[in-house]
């Protein structure tokens, strides 16, 4: 694989070739934890339905707690690429490691505190009482598994940095069997275990999050190859000065993560105004929106760490094709989702909705609604993917604030105004994101553009 991306002169062959095999791991992982979410939410299902709603809600929290707080240390990948392109003082490795492990557990306290005050944070916000005990009761347990989640997202980072993805795929798939078990013995009592509903999920998560960071962590630390790194060197100057790197590298990715999350949390109590029939469509757009951005959230990883390499060589003749070669990916694969969407909507639209006279309305506007999203995902892709290439660069800052002024000056008054002020509904808020995400693709391709003025 070092060969690979340290070939230069192959690179115009052997691009694509690379992409693949560096993004598809990563794209397998995405699933695998998406599919976890989708299994315990199923466990819980057949609980009860204040449990099942419960579980909802917790996923919401846990994947803000991921993409927010953790995001910070997506940092560390690109920034141990740049060291494996520079290919000397490889100890410097060892000293973003230590660095990530003290971030991550900084990080840990803020979280833990608010996790511990869900209770009354959820009471504020109007939630059920039987709601917030479930849900307060849960986080209880959960905060003991917040460590090792730290410690988890700084292993994975590291292996995706040196490239090993194919062991990032390993762990997902164990941690997502290990958890189904778990979770399945603990919340029905089987085995003679007691039934602890909920509560059983959380000790699942948490036991299989200190299993793998155990096992994970004695892996990366013990392996032959990860010796000259030094991952353990605990040298006071060159981890203070790692950590101020990590921090601003990866301070601007996670605001982009929340900003985001927040972005799309406003457009659905928007949609929510216009009914519920509006939010049912909204919800199954989401689901086939999520499985779509996957393969380009992947994409984007591989593209970060890729050009954070060659960076590093002082390659960007490559760094550009690589960019280009990801973006051209991201967007082929959208258009092919776009032709799924046009020519078949009804098979994508039966799988949610019957194609019942009732059903008509809904079912008319669902499928304009994932032909409108396919189209914004063939810009949502190249935005994607250009944001990594550039976070490869160490260029984090920029992405941040195109995404914070393109949706609150501008997405979200826009989605207002064609939503209800023409009263074209929920396609018309979709419209909207549809523009954004255009204005936005652009901007970060002349962004990437100008940074190779000499590379055409």
């Amino acid at each position: 694989m070092d060969g690979l991306v340290e070939n230069t002169a192959a690179l115009p062959k052997s691009t694509m070739r690379e992409a693949l095999k560096i993004s598809l791991p990563i794209m397998i992982s995405q699933f695998v934890v998406m599919i976890g979410g989708f299994v315990s939410n199923l466990l819980l299902s057949r609980v009860d339905a204040a449990t099942f709603a419960a579980g909802l809600l917790i996923n919401s929290v846990q994947m803000l707690l991921m993409t927010v707080v953790f995001g910070m240390l997506f940092a560390l990948s690109p920034l141990i690429g740049h060291v494996k392109g520079e290919g000397r003082e490889p100890e410097r490795i060892g000293h973003l490691f230590s660095a990530a492990l003290v971030v991550a557990m900084l990080l840990c306290v803020p979280t833990i505190i608010v996790l511990l005050f869900m209770g009354p944070i959820l009471t504020a916000l109007h939630q059920p009482p039987e709601l917030v005990s479930a849900c307060t009761g849960f986080f209880r347990i959960y905060v003991y598994s917040l460590p090792a989640v730290g410690i988890i997202s700084v292993c994975v980072q590291l292996l995706l940095g040196i490239l090993k993805q194919a062991l990032v795929l390993l762990y997902s798939l164990c941690s997502l069997l290990l958890t189904t078990l778990l979770g399945y013995l603990l919340i029905f009592g089987k085995l003679g275990l007691p039934a602890l509903g909920l509560d059983g999920l959380a000790w699942a998560q948490s036991i299989t999050a200190w299993v793998a960071a155990l096992v994970l962590g004695g892996f990366v630390l013990s392996h032959g190859s990860h010796r000259p790194y030094g991952l353990l060197a605990m040298r006071g100057e060159p981890v203070r000065q790692g950590v101020t790197r990590i921090v601003k590298v990866g301070f601007p990715i996670s605001v982009q993560m929340g900003n985001e999350i927040l972005s799309f949390f406003v457009t659905t109590v928007m949609v929510g105004w216009l009914g519920i029939a509006a939010l049912n469509v909204q919800q199954v757009a989401t689901r086939y929106l999520l499985l779509l951005v996957i393969p380009i959230v992947g994409l984007s990883q591989a593209a970060t760490v890729v050009s954070s390499r060659h960076f590093g060589g002082g390659r960007l003749g490559a760094v550009k094709q690589v960019g280009d070669a990801y973006t051209r990916m991201g967007v082929v694969y959208s258009l092919i989702v776009l032709a799924a969407f046009a020519l078949m909507p009804s098979l994508f639209v039966r799988v949610f909705v019957a194609d019942t006279p009732e059903n008509a309305g809904i079912y008319h506007t669902l499928s304009i609604i994932l032909v409108l999203i396919a189209i914004g995902q063939i810009f949502d892709a190249a935005r994607n993917t250009l944001t990594g290439a550039l976070r490869g660069l160490q260029d984090t800052q920029f992405p941040m604030k195109v995404s914070m002024i393109l949706i609150w000056p501008v997405g979200v008054p826009l989605a207002y105004v064609m939503g209800f002020t023409l009263d074209w509904g929920l396609v018309g808020i979709t419209v909207a994101h549809d523009i954004v995400m255009v204005i936005g693709a652009a901007i970060l391709w002349q962004r990437w553009r100008n940074r190779f003025p000499r590379h055409g």
